[in-house]
């Protein structure tokens, strides 16, 4: 049975992921790649300087050619303890972006309903995709992306499913179910790699980022240069555009959520092998 995490539990996970960040932070100047923090945890340091305090993750996001290269740094340059995780190094991942993880710590996500993320606690990092100047095309790749992952997590646990409201979003994702996984990745990096066909250039997206379209687009215009903000006593790298970001992604930023709505992703959960 999942519970919150206790507050002693929640500072030792946010105290592991800080870590991982300033790790994370190391690995990109050394190695001249660009990075952003984004979503709430650019949000915590605009409101809060540091976490949002009901907030339990890290996210950065990184120019796609970093993105990239950032897979090849890591083969011999990460520090003991840490791997990074995707659909390349591990077969089991569903997602279409990275997590750096601190090896030996296990940590469950309720809304996967059991599935395991069993490379421990992360940062997640995404890729800035380019984003198709059609809201229709656009849209659907979003929708493709999220398709897939679920069916990938469906693959790994027989007891996950998704309620598609529209048949033909059904039917869709049960054919991916049964297809095999390499051929699902293949089709998501496709169908992102082909949008990329109907782009200007004017416009980024995190297509598989929690928010959606079109919460989770931008204009290529926020990310030219970075300002460094204060998350938690350390600086880091904020697109220029933060305010324009949040605003996008969270409408009155500055204002906190109901308490009802103070939710985090983390949960406590039993040892499989227990």
């Amino acid at each position: 049975m999942a519970e919150k995490l206790s507050e002693e539990q929640l500072a030792q996970l946010k105290n592991t992921e800080l870590q991982i960040l300033k790790e994370f932070d190391k690995l990109c100047k050394t190695n001249g790649l660009t990075y952003f923090i984004t979503a709430g945890t650019l949000l915590g340091a605009v409101r809060h300087k540091g976490f949002i305090p009901w907030d339990d993750d890290i996210d950065v996001i990184m120019p796609k050619k970093d993105y990239k290269k950032l897979a090849k740094v890591c083969k011999n340059n990460l520090p003991n303890g840490l791997f990074l995780q995707n659909s390349h190094t591990d077969k089991g991942y569903p997602f279409h972006f990275s997590k750096l993880c601190k090896l030996g710590t296990e940590v469950y996500f309720p809304f996967l309903k059991g599935v395991e993320m069993n490379k421990g606690i992360h940062i997640d990092i995404f890729p800035a995709d380019k984003c198709p100047s059609s809201k229709k095309i656009a849209g659907f790749v979003f929708k493709w992306v999220s398709t897939t992952t679920y069916a990938l997590i469906a693959k790994q646990d027989a007891e996950f499913d998704f309620d598609y409201t529209k048949k033909s979003a059904k039917l869709l994702y049960r054919l991916l179910k049964i297809i095999p996984r390499g051929m699902v990745v293949a089709l998501r990096i496709f169908v992102i790699s082909f949008a990329g066909l109907f782009c200007n250039g004017k416009m980024l997206a995190t297509v598989s980022g929690g928010h959606g379209y079109p919460r989770e687009t931008y204009d290529a215009q926020w990310f030219k240069k970075s300002v460094k903000l204060e998350f938690e006593h350390e600086l880091f790298p904020a697109p220029y555009g933060y305010h324009e970001l949040l605003t996008n992604m969270y409408g009155d930023y500055m204002t906190p959520p109901s308490q009802n709505d103070r939710n985090g992703h983390f949960y406590n959960t039993e040892q499989k092998n227990n």
